[in-house]
């Protein structure tokens, strides 16, 4: 009986399963991908702000040229403009800043470097307003993406003409953390000189100077013939002697280097040294612009080398300086 009752209910479970529904399974959507996580395929517009303003300036000589149809062809609405005796030429064109306006939407500031009028030259006898003048236009861009695989489709266009803006304001110069002066002959005055003097190539030995660990290599188009220190400041008080092992100062270099033909160049260098061994050790090559930390930094303590991780040679390198660890590897 029990055989025949699982037989005689084997075509009413089919009938019901055709009958019912297919479950519908609800997946999650893709989370839509935001402008922030795209910031490396993002547009970018300097480089179209460049060539446009490189093209409007041109197209002022020639109304048929090549200049004056291409930018037709990129800003259709826009006029070139039309120069008179004296036509501006532009040396570089460097973009300073883009600002996002909306999305797809950027206003794009160029800086337009002019050439000098040469002296001498007949048809350039009278100096004009642009003659080796620094002038500053910005441009409204609107630029879009096709995709984002390589190669993909882009499009943009400059909806108005250039609109030449104020030059940016400067800053007042930052208080210096510099502000002790390093005694001329003192070790750590000597140890600045004798570095700077062997990394630009006046004179050899400059791995010597370094700590441990340490390497920092010397700019190889370098053709100094003679390193001559003005002055060396020091962040945080300092005799200039090597004290206890481990201390750690930051010291800025005002130096005048002269090449071969005769030229001055006057370069400033910020260094960090530890102390070893009674001497004085170079450990980074910074830009001198590095926060100071809430302790001063003084060259007879200990505790300003643990707090950087100096006393091992693996501190985070500077402008141009890379450590090793006890390894041998480059951290």
């Amino acid at each position: 009986m029990a055989v025949w009752a699982t037989v005689a209910t084997g075509p009413l479970a089919l009938i019901s399963s055709c009958a019912r529904s297919d479950e519908v399974v609800r997946t999650q959507p893709a989370p839509a991908a935001r402008a922030g996580d795209m910031g490396a395929s993002s547009p970018d517009p300097a480089g179209y702000a460049e060539l446009f303003l490189g093209l409007w300036l041109r197209s002022g000589s020639d109304e048929d040229g090549a200049a004056a149809q291409q930018l037709h062809a990129m800003a259709p609405s826009v006029q070139p403009p039309r120069w008179g005796e004296h036509v501006p030429a532009a040396e570089r064109l460097t973009a300073v800043r883009s600002l996002r306006q909306a999305d797809g939407a950027w206003s794009v500031t160029v800086a337009v470097q002019f050439k000098q009028t040469e002296a001498g030259a007949p048809d350039k006898a009278v100096a004009t307003e642009s003659d080796g003048a620094v002038r500053y236009f910005a441009l409204p861009l609107v630029i879009k993406d096709a995709g984002m695989s390589v190669g993909a489709a882009r499009a943009f266009v400059v909806p108005a003409a250039p609109m030449e803006v104020a030059a940016p304001a400067v800053l007042e110069e930052p208080a210096s953390p510099y502000g002790t002066q390093v005694p001329d002959r003192s070790p750590l005055a000597t140890t600045v000189g004798e570095f700077l003097t062997a990394y630009l190539g006046a004179e050899e030995g400059a791995g010597r100077y370094l700590a441990p660990g340490i390497t920092l290599p010397a700019p190889t188009s370098a053709s100094f013939t003679a390193v001559q220190v003005d002055a060396i400041r020091a962040a945080g008080r300092t005799d200039g002697t090597a004290g206890a092992d481990g201390g750690v100062t930051r010291v800025q270099a005002q130096i005048i280097a002269s090449d071969a033909d005769g030229g001055r160049w006057p370069l400033s260098y910020a260094l960090q040294l530890k102390a070893r061994d009674g001497r004085w050790e170079i450990t980074d090559l910074q830009s001198g612009l590095e926060a100071s930390p809430g302790k001063k930094e003084t060259s007879d303590t200990s505790s300003a080398a643990s707090r950087r991780g100096t006393a091992t040679g693996a501190q985070a390198p500077g402008v141009n300086a890379t450590s090793t660890s006890a390894h041998g590897e480059a951290s």
